[in-house]
């Protein structure tokens, strides 16, 4: 593993264990146990986009590109670690851990969430001939949410970021 890439790991590793509070003292005396974060089952997608995964790695990270195929504002800081605020504020997180055009995992959160409560989306993009076989997770987010979640990933993200990348390569 080279040093950059070493330092990108633990940069991104710090970044969710401060997300989520896990770096901080152990519990115990005068240390009570953080509460559980809900449990819920993940969702699971896969997206095929007639566009290579880097132009797919970078609509889902430049904030002009995201705020053209969602037609909502996006600020994105594309670090490890950067955070990024999405649909006119009503998504926001941290990245935490980008293989350039191949993996995007962030810490990702509702703003109407519980505070401190972030979930996790991981973005894998596979080369497919001309194209990118996308594969999505997202887990650890509240109860109840699941069915709403995954019908905006598809409405809100698959649908137009596949049609935004389809036009802009004709």
């Amino acid at each position: 593993m080279t040093q950059r890439r070493s330092s990108g790991l633990a940069i991104g590793l710090w970044a969710v264990l401060t997300t989520f509070g896990w770096a901080a003292e152990p519990a115990g005396p005068g240390h009570p146990a953080a509460p559980a974060t809900p449990k819920a089952s993940g969702i699971h997608q896969e997206v095929d986009v007639k566009a290579s995964p880097q132009r797919v790695y970078e609509a889902l990270l430049e904030s002009a590109q995201f705020s053209a195929f969602t037609a909502r504002t996006a600020e994105i800081d594309r670090a490890v670690g950067g955070a990024f605020s999405l649909f006119n504020g009503h998504i926001i997180g941290r990245n935490v851990e980008l293989v350039p055009n191949k993996r995007i995992v962030q810490a990702w959160r509702v703003v109407t969430w519980p505070e401190g409560l972030y979930s996790i989306a991981r973005f894998e993009l596979q080369p497919q001939g001309a194209g990118t076989h996308l594969v999505f997770d997202h887990t650890g987010f509240p109860d109840g949410e699941r069915d709403h979640l995954a019908a905006g990933w598809e409405e809100n993200y698959w649908t137009l970021l596949k049609k935004y990348l389809e036009k802009s390569a004709g």
